[in-house]
């Protein structure tokens, strides 16, 4: 009885404070997005009156709030489509290298663990008007480009610079599934006539079903949390707000207009989205993955 009651006590001494974190950090500040969605709360004005689904109401019938959240939907389908196609081929390569494969993935994995302020400031810096690369095309007689008047350039920096940053994370989620696939299933495969394509496209890509799933889920989710390349690469969604993503506006509404209620609003909105576009994607991987292991059996 007394040893029971010692692991009884351990066992609260670990779940009690990992409880209250999750009070405290979590339950609590999403009990009150919820309650300032409904308010007009104001830090400046000093309201903080209950007004119902006005807040909504603002969000959906205002273009600039689409525009924001468009703008969010195509640079989240672009980062996964480069992120999935260039982690999955960095992964293949590693996976195939025998010599120095550990620091091959640490290097690959520094970007990573690079604040993405500093990386996003040093991407501003570079591209001032009078900045380092417009300095080199000036000695060269290229003359000087003006990237922060350009929607292209400022898509590419911003979808190359959260690219580059992520792509060691999600080459080790794809070199964890190559490596959890059986050698048998290729040689298999090679006996019944499957070129290198082949085997890539009805054995490799089938069986990494479930982590393509999860990539896709997490980035989606970071996708939707981009802020520091808007906020310092575009200066907030330059030019003329076309690089504008929903979480710059959240923070836009809230530290800028100090308007803690609509902010808070278009957080719910988002937090909805990212959930259904979330299970969407889990049912559909789901049923993918259930196809596979039909097509197997």
């Amino acid at each position: 009885m007394k040893l029971q009651k010692k692991e009884s006590i351990r066992a609260l001494g670990c779940v009690v404070p990992a409880t209250f974190y999750y009070l405290l950090f979590t339950l609590v500040p999403l009990v009150m997005l919820f309650w300032y969605a409904f308010t007009n709360y104001n830090v400046l004005q000093k309201t903080k009156a209950y007004i119902g689904f006005g807040n909504f109401v603002n969000i959906f019938s205002n273009k600039v709030y689409y525009s924001s959240l468009l703008t969010t939907l195509i640079m989240a389908v672009l980062l996964m489509a480069f992120g999935m196609l260039f982690g999955f081929l960095l992964a293949l390569g590693l996976h195939k290298v025998t010599k120095g494969k550990k620091l091959l993935r640490v290097v690959w994995y520094i970007p990573a663990l690079l604040p993405m302020a500093v990386m996003s400031q040093f991407i501003n810096v570079l591209l001032q008007p009078n900045g380092i690369a417009n300095n080199i095309f000036a000695a060269l007689g290229i003359g000087r480009i003006r990237w922060f008047q350009s929607v292209f350039w400022m898509y590419f920096y911003i979808i190359t610079l959260v690219t580059w940053k992520g792509l060691g994370g999600t080459a080790l989620f794809f070199m964890a599934g190559l490596s959890g696939i059986n050698t048998e299933v290729y040689e298999a495969a090679e006996i019944d006539g499957a070129t290198g394509f082949k085997k890539m496209l009805y054995v490799t890509l089938p069986l990494l079903r479930p982590m393509i799933g999860y990539i896709l889920i997490t980035g989606f989710i970071g996708a939707f949390n981009i802020f520091e390349p808007v906020m310092f690469i575009s200066n907030g969604g330059d030019p003329r707000g076309a690089t504008q993503t929903i979480l710059y506006k959240i923070y836009d509404q809230g530290f800028g207009n100090f308007n803690l209620g609509l902010a808070s609003a278009i957080s719910v909105v988002v937090f909805f989205i990212v959930l259904i576009l979330t299970v969407v994607n889990i049912k559909v991987s789901d049923s993918n993955i259930l196809k596979a292991e039909v097509q197997t059996l």
